[in-house]
């Protein structure tokens, strides 16, 4: 037909279908996240179990690509399930708990994200978009890796994602901050306060997801309302009865609580927490962290 315009019109190619096994003791909390699955395209549930146990026995069978995996199961631990399925090639691993309390242990790991009960629909997207990049890289013949924890150096190429930048506010503008040059983050009433030398941004995230995102970029938790960025660190001082106080290189000083010791040595100190040394070998080593 004459003056007729020819179109080629290409589509995307489909995503491989990441093959799921949901791991929870509790019927509600499974059936939440087998219903936030089925919302995703490109997701199947392979297989449910409710113990650690029946778990081993169908991941080995089914060989799923990833496990949706609660902390607390009847006869095992998460950690204990993921490490009896480190042969061969395992399947990776995100971690669901009820509080941000594991999240350093799930990260030091291998595990490639954390979520908290009950789990929100935009933040599971967020995890299955890390896990579908991990699939891919290992399709295309890139090794499986995992998050580095504490002082990974940032052009390492272990890190999962690139650092996550974020949405903060200032003068009624919206910045995207790097975490890198994020020194501290502060609870603000229903908001969170993200210092960058003497600068203060708004952010509407709240401080316990902000410790689990952030994890692999250097943050630890020092206080229920406070996050510091390890590489922003001048000297760790130590007044005693477990605690520290982080002082900054522009010249703040955070002091911590008890609470949250054995995550800061966890963080600081990574390898050697996974040996699961004796409280002997641990007490010796917060000896080691400046007077």
């Amino acid at each position: 037909m004459e003056g007729a315009v020819s179109a080629i019109i290409t589509r995307a190619p489909p995503l491989s279908t990441l093959r799921i096994m949901v791991v929870d003791d509790e019927p509600l909390a499974r059936s939440l996240l087998v219903r936030l699955c089925r919302s995703v395209d490109g997701l199947e549930v392979v297989a449910q179990s409710e113990s650690g146990t029946a778990a081993l026995e169908a991941a080995r069978t089914l060989q799923p690509d990833l496990m949706l995996l609660d902390v607390d199961l009847p006869d095992m631990s998460g950690f204990e399930l993921m490490r009896a399925l480190q042969t061969g090639s395992p399947p990776a691993s995100i971690i669901v708990a009820t509080s941000a309390e594991h999240a350093l242990t799930a990260f030091d790991a291998g595990a490639i994200d954390f979520l908290i009960k009950p789990v929100r629909a935009a933040r599971f997207g967020e995890a299955m978009r890390r896990a579908r990049r991990r699939s891919e890289s290992a399709l295309n013949g890139m090794p499986r890796s995992t998050p580095k924890m504490a002082l990974t150096p940032a052009g390492d190429s272990n890190l999962p994602d690139p650092p996550r930048l974020l949405a903060a506010e200032r003068e009624r503008r919206l910045y995207l901050l790097d975490p890198a040059k994020v020194d501290y983050i502060e609870s603000y009433g229903n908001y969170v306060r993200i210092w960058s030398g003497a600068v203060a941004y708004i952010s509407r995230e709240c401080v316990k997801e902000l410790a689990i995102l952030l994890a692999p970029s250097g943050f630890v938790r020092i206080q229920r309302s406070k996050l510091v960025n390890l590489r922003a660190l001048s000297y760790i001082e130590r007044p005693g009865h477990g605690l520290f106080v982080f002082v900054l290189s522009c010249g703040t000083r955070l002091e911590s609580t008890p609470t949250y010791r054995a995550d800061i040595l966890r963080a600081l100190y990574p390898a050697d927490f996974s040996k699961r040394w004796s409280i002997q070998s641990r007490a010796q080593l917060t000896a080691s962290i400046i007077e």
